[in-house]
């Protein structure tokens, strides 16, 4: 240390069972009613939390629909993704619900709602995104350093105009995520909502032991095959 200064102080450890605490303090303030202004963090006791005998027996181990971005697109959103402060999966999200905006918009189709302005001149077409996203919601005290499912479902709704530009899009997803405005997941109106749930997996081998996070369980004959780039094509789902 310099002179004259204070060498930081060592880390203290967490006490026994706090990442317990906290999450139980979030399943009771969903099980007591308690305000969701005073407890933004509690449960949302999403309905497929319990899984019961309506389960499916076997689960399916691929998606109805694959959109492929390429790796030179990849490289171009970690570059914009870099310059403009915005992490990459939000950058991702943005580029997805931009597209569902341009296709609803080329088929004549609105997702949301229009308003006209009241004077009677013709306001610029709005339309929304209800989304139920699945957030990292670790904002509490040494969250970040506490071993637990704390991730949970928050309701979210993105607008869209004709005058918006893509960059504004995703800054506005942006600024919303940052600054939490959201709402605890309503299971309600489930079935009218986007479900958002982002995996970023690191498939690259790290450190001595190897380490990958990966879902190769889900690559059929191809899981203990070399890894290539793929490229897109059109196709049915796809």
């Amino acid at each position: 240390a310099r002179q004259g200064l204070c060498p930081a102080a060592p880390l203290a450890a967490l006490p026994l069972g706090a990442s317990f605490q906290d999450l139980e303090d979030r399943f009771f303030a969903a099980i007591e009613g308690r305000p969701k202004w005073a407890h933004p963090n509690q449960m949302s006791l999403r309905a497929t939390c319990f899984d019961g005998p309506w389960a499916p027996r076997r689960l399916p181990w691929v998606y109805t629909h694959e959109v492929l971005v390429e790796l030179g697109a990849v490289e171009s959103l970690r570059r914009s993704s870099k310059r403009y402060g915005v992490p990459f999966d939000v950058v991702l999200l943005s580029l997805c619900l931009a597209a569902t905006f341009r296709a609803a918009d080329a088929l004549g189709r609105s997702v949301g709602s229009s308003d006209d302005d009241v004077s009677g001149a013709q306001a610029p077409s709005m339309q929304s995104l209800p989304l139920s996203l699945y957030a990292p919601l670790r904002d509490g005290d040494l969250n970040d350093a506490m071993i637990g499912l704390f991730s949970d479902w928050r309701d979210a709704t993105v607008t869209c105009s004709s005058s918006t530009t893509l960059l504004g899009l995703c800054l506005d997803i942006a600024e919303m995520i940052r600054h939490r405005r959201w709402t605890v997941f309503d299971p309600i109106q489930n079935s009218e909502r986007i479900l958002v749930n982002i995996l970023p997996l690191d498939e690259q081998p790290r450190a001595g032991q190897k380490f990958r996070q990966t879902r190769a369980h889900e690559y059929g004959s191809r899981r203990t095959s070399a890894g290539r780039e793929r490229k897109a094509y059109s196709g049915p789902h796809r």
